[in-house]
C-alpha cells in the first residue's frame, strides 16, 4: 500500500464495506476484550489479589486491532462497564482517573505488537526460550514501567500511596524500608542537585518504583494470557490481523479511531476536571494529556496513513476470506439449532423483563442486572462459538 495523504476531515464512507467486519471481527474482539477485563477485575476484587488482570482484554484487542482500538477497549472497560457494574459506593472516584493507565497500556501494547520482532516471534511455532523471555520483558516489564508513570501521577492526584503487599507484617516492614529509600532519595536530591522541592520529587520516585514493582507481575500475566487466548481461541484473527493474510501486510488504522477514542473520553474528562475529588484545578494538565495523543494520532494517520481506497479494498478482501473460511461451519445443523435457541432465549428474557414491574419495586436496577447476567452468558457462548468455528475452519484448511 502507498502511504499518501488522505483528503477531507473524515472519509466520506469511513465504514464502507465493513459492516461484516463490524459484526464478525471488530465487534467480537471488542466484546471479548471488555468481557476479559471485567472478569479479571471481578476475580481480583473477590480474591483480594495483588494481580488486577483487568487489562487482559485490552492486551488482546491491542495485539489484534492496533493501539487505537486497544485504547478504546480499555476506556470502554474502565469508564463504562466498570462504572456501571462495580457495586461500591462512589465508584466513579476510584474508576475514572485510572482510564489514563488503561489507555496508556492499550496504546503501548498496540504499537509494540506491530514491531517486526513481535511478528517474527508469533510466526515461529517453536520459539526459543530467549524469544519468550523477550515477549514477557517487553510486553510485561517494559509495559509496567510505562504504565506506572501515569499510575503514579494518578495516585498523586488522588492523594494515594502505592501498596505492595496485603499481609500487615510485610506491609509494615516494607513501609519502614520505603521510608528509608525516600529519605535517601531526598538527601541525594538536596545535596547533589540542590533542589529545595526534593520532598515532592522523592515522593514521585519512590511511589513510581512501588507502582512499577506491583505492575510488573500484573501486566506480564495480562499480556501472556491475552496471547494464549489469541493463539488457542482465534487463529483466523491471528492469520488476518497479525500476519496480514496472504499479502502479509497488517491492516492500517482508520483515522476515525482517534476521534472515537476522544468521544468516549470526553465524559470522563469533563468529570475529572470539574469535580473536586480529582483536584481538576490543579491536575487538569494530567487529565488533558490523552487529548495530545488523540490529536497526534489523528493527524499522523491522516497525512501518513493508508489511503481510503487501500483501506476499503483491504476490508473487502478480509471480509471475503472470513466468509469463505466460516461458510462450511455455518452449514452445520448444530449452528442453526444454537442460533434459534439463542433467539428464543432473548425473546424469553424480554417477556420476563416485562413482568418485573409487577413483581418487584426496584424495577430499573433489577432489570439492568438481569439483562447483564443473561446477555453476559449469551456473550460468552457467542465468543466460544466463534473460537470453535475458527479452529474448525483452520483445521480443515490445513
Amino acid at each position: 500500500m502507498t502511504a499518501t495523504p488522505c483528503s477531507g476531515f473524515l472519509s466520506s464512507k469511513p465504514l464502507s464495506g465493513s459492516s461484516y467486519l463490524i459484526v464478525y471481527e471488530v465487534g467480537v474482539i471488542v466484546a471479548a476484550g471488555v468481557f476479559l477485563n471485567y472478569v479479571g477485575l471481578t476475580l481480583s476484587h473477590h480474591l483480594e489479589s495483588i494481580l488486577f488482570l483487568d487489562m487482559t482484554g485490552t492486551a488482546l484487542a491491542a495485539i489484534l486491532l492496533g493501539p487505537w482500538l486497544g485504547a478504546i477497549v480499555a476506556l470502554l472497560s474502565n469508564s463504562v462497564v466498570n462504572w456501571l457494574l462495580l457495586p461500591e459506593a462512589g465508584a466513579e472516584v476510584t474508576i475514572f482517573p485510572w482510564s489514563l493507565v488503561n489507555m496508556a497500556g492499550g496504546l503501548f501494547w498496540g504499537m509494540l505488537a506491530r514491531q517486526p520482532r513481535f511478528l517474527k516471534y508469533v510466526r515461529t511455532s517453536k520459539s526459543s526460550g530467549a524469544a519468550h523471555a523477550w515477549f514477557l520483558l517487553s510486553f510485561g516489564v517494559a509495559g509496567a514501567v510505562v504504565m506506572s508513570i501515569p499510575g503514579t501521577l494518578v495516585q498523586s492526584a488522588l492523594h494515594e500511596r502505592a501498596i505492595l503487599a496485603l499481609n500487615p507484617d510485610v506491609a509494615e516492614a516494607l513501609s519502614i524500608r520505603i521510608s528509608q529509600w525516600e529519605a535517601a532519595v531526598r538527601v541525594f536530591l538536596d545535596t547533589a542537585l540542590g533542589l529545595h522541592w526534593s520532598q515532592n520529587i522523592s515522593w514521585y520516585v519512590v511511589n513510581w518504583f512501588q507502582t512499577c514493582v506491583r505492575y510488573i507481575p500484573d501486566k506480564t500475566m495480562s499480556a501472556a494470557i491475552a496471547l494464549v487466548i489469541l493463539k488457542y481461541g482465534y487463529p483466523l484473527y491471528e492469520r488476518e490481523l497479525v500476519h496480514g493474510g496472504p499479502e502479509g501486510e497488517r491492516p492500517g488504522d482508520e483515522r476515525i479511531l482517534p476521534l472515537v477514542l476522544g468521544l468516549l473520553y470526553a465524559p470522563s474528562y469533563a468529570s475529572l476536571i470539574s469535580q473536586e475529588d480529582y483536584a481538576g484545578h490543579l491536575y487538569w494538565p494530567l487529565w488533558s494529556i490523552p487529548w495530545l495523543f488523540i490529536l497526534y494520532g489523528y493527524f499522523r494517520i491522516r497525512y501518513f496513513g493508508s489511503t481510503d481506497e487501500a483501506l476499503r479494498v483491504a476490508r473487502m478482501q478480509r471480509a471475503e476470506r472470513y466468509a469463505r473460511a466460516l461458510k462450511p461451519v455455518g452449514k452445520e445443523p448444530s449452528y442453526e439449532f444454537c442460533r434459534r435457541l439463542t433467539l428464543a432465549t432473548l425473546i424469553a428474557s424480554l417477556l420476563f423483563a416485562l413482568c418485573l414491574p409487577v413483581l418487584l419495586m426496584d424495577f430499573y436496577q433489577v432489570t439492568f442486572k438481569f439483562f447483564c447476567v443473561v446477555y453476559g452468558f449469551l456473550l460468552v457462548v457467542h465468543l466460544v462459538r466463534v473460537a470453535i468455528a475458527q479452529n474448525i475452519s483452520v483445521a480443515r484448511t490445513d
